[in-house]
């Protein structure tokens, strides 16, 4: 199995000159060139193993220390860390800087692994597709297919929301000659995921708790996060709020209508499946703290910026998480010389159980968060009231106690950026940061998206090129808004 996994060149090369033909499942066939290749295409046993670790190799990429997750949280001020890891601190040093995209650069792997192992997660998908549509006995070919689909659905969608361009792939053929932007990326990976969710739907698919431990595999959970994914897809492509009219509302509300009603969970094993990042590097004590700008969010009388001469007391609010979810801190342990502005009097404590035990349940995708995209789809149709209401009977009322918010447009906009920065910003990756890119507020030159790395560039032998700081195009590849 590990020779699956592929490095860009060999995922280039299968697409370019191999074509669906060539692969053949005829078990009686010898192929002595690549032997264990052809084990894998042809025996349903090594594809089911394939299939059983899709979701598992989707959520340890996405959530991975070497991953571009913790630089999406600093990046967007939802967390501060004055440390160097995975290009945390480069990218929201200030002001914001151009991202190092040489192979040669420490960090680099922040976004070349990621973007090799979902690219080879997407081969893997490809292969089990193809297999199913090829014939191969499988006792259960709904839930390979459904499978196959739900990998390149995630593999592409993930791709998309973090790189300005995607290489897209179907069944091991090439359906582009070459890379697309972002956005024709998304609508491969929407029509995948729509693609799962009719199967799952057809086949009254179950996904094996040994495929997704924790109790949420069954087709009643299943499908509502599969719809649920669709609307954080859709709503969180965009690069600046000017793209907002480009959202299809409608079908964001379809989606959130039929998403989740209870949070998605993920049980951890410590083993196979854990959660480095939000939901460790991010909240434990001495690496990574909450930034200054949440807690104004909750406390306005608190500062939302340290500066050299600020001692911040312990704040106040009228929002019940700042005290159950929140840690007040009254000391620094991050180093002045690397910018006093990383400073935060707080942490984020929410999380201490599962930093503390390792083994249990975690949130993936809260019903919080479909509720959010609900109530903008809604506050986006025109429909103010209606989305007041899905605010005010969810996480803003029900855990932080506060009062309902007004039947008014801004207000509402308001209230569902306030739950994404506050409630559910440390369960999957990037929501703080996809929520400030579509509303302009990450800090003026941060990146909106990163470049394709380095590495696979090398090796497509295309020219190097960069964003942040001033690289790229204004307001499309960096920032020229910001909150501050």
């Amino acid at each position: 199995m590990k020779q699956l996994k592929a490095f860009f060149l060999f995922f280039v090369f299968l697409f370019l000159f191999v074509s669906c033909k060539d692969f053949s499942f005829d078990l009686n066939v010898n192929n002595l060139e690549h032997p264990d290749d052809y084990a894998l295409f042809s025996s349903k046993e090594k594809l089911t193993e394939v299939a059983s670790t899709i979701l598992n190799k989707w959520y340890m990429t996405v959530h991975d220390y070497s991953g571009p997750a913790a630089a999406l949280q600093t990046m967007a001020d939802v967390s501060t860390s004055s440390w160097s890891f995975s290009g945390s601190y480069d990218l929201s040093s200030e002001p914001r800087i151009a991202w190092n995209n040489s192979p040669a650069y420490g960090q680099h792997l922040a976004t070349s692994r990621y973007f090799d192992k979902l690219y080879s997660l997407l081969f893997e998908a490809n292969l089990l597709v193809e297999a199913v549509e090829k014939g191969v006995g499988f006792e259960n070919p709904d839930l390979m297919k459904m499978i196959g689909k739900v990998g390149q659905a995630l593999s592409v969608g993930y791709l998309s929301l973090v790189f300005d361009r995607v290489w897209i792939s179907d069944k091991n053929s090439v359906v582009d000659e070459g890379p697309v932007d972002y956005k024709e990326a998304m609508i491969f990976a929407i029509q995948k995921l729509d693609d799962a969710i009719a199967l799952a739907k057809s086949g009254n698919v179950d996904i094996p708790e040994s495929w997704l431990p924790g109790g949420f595999g069954a087709n009643s959970t299943l499908v509502p996060f599969l719809n649920s994914m669709g609307a954080r897809f859709l709503v969180g492509n965009v690069r600046n709020s000017a793209q907002k009219s480009s959202i299809d509302w409608d079908r964001v509300l379809t989606y959130a209508n039929a998403g989740l009603t209870v949070d998605f969970e993920i049980y951890m094993d410590d083993v196979t499946w854990y959660d480095l990042i939000p939901k460790t590097y991010m909240v434990y004590p001495g690496f990574g703290r909450v930034d200054m700008r949440i807690i104004n969010l909750m406390d306005p009388n608190t500062t939302d910026y340290w500066s050299d001469e600020t001692v911040v007391p312990e704040s106040t609010s009228i929002d019940a998480r700042l005290a159950t979810d929140y840690q007040y801190l009254s000391s620094q342990n991050f180093r002045p010389d690397r910018g006093t502005y990383h400073f935060s009097s707080y942490r984020y404590a929410r999380l201490d159980d599962y930093i503390s035990a390792w083994t249990m349940n975690v949130v993936e995708f809260s019903a919080s968060e479909n509720d959010m995209y609900k109530a903008e789809a809604m506050l986006n149709k025109g429909d103010v009231a209606g989305a007041a209401a899905i605010v005010n009977a969810g996480t803003r009322v029900i855990r932080g106690q506060l009062p309902d918010v007004a039947a008014d447009a801004a207000a509402v906009q308001a209230a569902i950026h306030y739950e994404r920065m506050v409630e559910f910003a440390y369960t999957g990756i990037g929501i703080g940061f996809f929520e400030m890119r579509k509303e302009n507020l990450l800090q003026a030159g941060t990146m909106l998206h990163f470049p394709v790395p380095g590495k696979a560039l090398e090796t497509i032998q295309e020219e190097y090129y960069t964003f942040g700081g001033t690289e790229g195009i204004a307001g499309e590849d960096y920032s020229i808004g910001g909150w501050r």
